[in-house]
């Protein structure tokens, strides 16, 4: 009899590993990512949706590398500038005159920040992206400013919660 219960137990539990491996490996393109489980998160997925080719994401990594460094002294500006805002906060009664003064300064870097992003972002539209590639991309815009329209409509409908 625990032979039996024995045998049973292996079986079913090598049939739940065959199940599971079987379904990871079909769901590939739905987040379980094959080997490791790894996904490539949104840049892949866009990659995947436009279909570019392996020559368009060298131009793109190309284009990203030469902008990275602007970028990242960017970052860290705002870092510094977020960390000042916190350690302004943590006083307990701050001087309004150093907060408006920070926040001015935050808000440039954010303004800098969105400007790369938007030439980048051209860039990639312009001289990477074919016709096709372009309309698709459209699309997806025009689905994500939908999306946040939605956000922004339900934040603005639900009462305070206390």
């Amino acid at each position: 009899m625990k032979r039996i219960a024995l045998w049973s137990t292996v079986a079913v539990v090598l049939g739940l590993m065959t199940f599971v491996s079987l379904r990871a490996n079909a769901r590939a393109e739905r987040g379980w990512g094959g080997y490791r489980w790894y996904h490539a998160g949104p840049a892949g997925y866009l990659a995947r949706e436009l279909k570019l080719s392996s020559a368009q994401r060298k131009q793109i990594r190309t284009l990203w590398e030469a902008e990275r460094p602007s970028l990242s002294a960017h970052m860290r500006e705002f870092l510094d500038e977020n960390k000042e805002m916190d350690a302004l906060a943590a006083q307990g009664n701050p001087d309004p005159g150093k907060v408006k003064e920070t926040a001015d300064r935050e808000a440039a870097t954010i303004a800098a920040l969105l400007t790369e992003k938007e030439q980048l972002q051209a860039k990639i539209y312009t001289t990477v992206l074919n016709p096709d590639q372009r309309t698709k991309a459209d699309e997806w815009q025009k689905r994500w400013e939908s999306r946040l329209g939605r956000a922004a409509d339900r934040l603005g409908n639900r009462p305070a919660q206390e």
